[in-house]
């Protein structure tokens, strides 16, 4: 498992996450769901950039946080 960060930009909102995931692509589907969970707007995978923190670190996959800025 690694932990990662991931964000997103929009024209007046930045959007971020911090998780635990197996790998890039299980963290993009990660940000997406739970993106749309909070009414964030039209989220889709390949609008994250997603980027390791730490790796090999353990636990479950999980979302540690997750919230917006304005830009």
């Amino acid at each position: 498992m690694n932990k990662y960060t991931c964000t997103m930009m929009s024209v007046s909102d930045i959007y971020y996450a911090t998780l635990i995931a197996e790998n890039d692509v299980q963290a993009r589907e990660m940000c997406v769901a739970e993106a749309q969970q909070r009414g964030y707007g039209n989220s889709r995978p390949r609008n994250w950039n997603v980027r390791v923190l730490e790796a090999d670190v353990e636990g479950p996959s999980q979302m540690i946080d997750c919230g917006h800025r304005e830009a």
